[in-house]
């Protein structure tokens, strides 16, 4: 993880979301998993408000939940209908949330967020040692990203799934900007160390280390960019074992 570049952008970001959503409402605090789990299901935490970690979250306990499946990711993946997305603000103020489990191999749309949808803003979050299993879209962040943009994260992650995978983000229809993921990636089409698939997206100063394996347009960086584009990105070629990638430039880190 390439931290003093994190930190910087991360602090910039974070000044954005004072000026762009603090006058317009006051925020909503997350503190516990538990709390982050009400978002989309509880009505004082609607899918399109705007939240501020206040804490390091310890989500580990969450192997236990709902029968083993997990945490139930935030928003629904709905194909072009992002109704039930996350469509909100979401600042993890550079805090952590730990140990996270979703275990769900049967469904589509599967990270902490299902789908973050068209009007979101995802910044300045640490997703440490989080394991996910899906089977469509999916990613340690979400299934499927068409945001305003997702900007100054970082993901620590074992992630599995059948296609459209990444240890980031599974499909990215919007825009990532300073976004960093590690860990383990394995799938069977469009899997990548970031994002399984960037349609119609945007990557920019992104890095992705992650072990990848899988089947068909297998990435570094990126398993397949159709219509879209990845500027100043880089993986590195030594820790995901991959040479090639859909986008950005292969790297062996010192």
């Amino acid at each position: 993880m390439c931290l003093k570049k994190f930190v910087v952008v991360m602090s910039v970001v974070l000044a954005m979301a004072g000026i762009a959503s603090g006058a317009a409402r006051a925020p909503i605090h997350i503190g516990s998993v538990e709390e982050l789990q009400r978002i989309g299901h509880d009505a004082a935490y609607p899918l399109n408000g705007y939240y501020v970690l206040t804490n390091d979250i310890d989500a580990s306990h969450t192997a236990q939940w709902h029968d083993g499946t997990g945490f139930a990711p935030i928003g629904q993946r709905l194909e072009d209908d992002d109704s039930r997305a996350f469509n909100g603000w979401f600042d993890g103020q550079g805090y952590r949330i730990h140990g996270l489990v979703i275990n769900r191999p049967d469904e589509k749309g599967v990270g902490l967020f299902g789908s973050i949808g068209k009007a979101a803003v995802v910044v300045n979050l640490i997703l440490e040692d989080v394991t996910v299993t899906g089977n469509d879209y999916v990613g340690s962040l979400t299934g499927e990203n068409w945001s305003v943009e997702v900007a100054a994260c970082f993901a620590s992650a074992t992630v599995s799934g059948r296609s459209r995978v990444g240890a980031f983000i599974g499909i990215n229809r919007g825009l990532i900007e300073a976004c960093e993921a590690d860990g383990e990636v394995r799938g069977e089409l469009y899997v990548a160390g970031l994002v399984g698939r960037n349609y119609r997206g945007t990557v920019l100063d992104c890095y992705a280390e992650a072990a990848v394996s899988g089947g068909s347009w297998v990435g570094g960086l990126v398993g397949q960019t159709v219509n879209g584009a990845v500027y100043d990105s880089a993986w590195d070629i030594t820790r995901s074992g991959i040479t090639v990638s859909d986008g950005g430039v292969g790297v062996i880190a010192d």
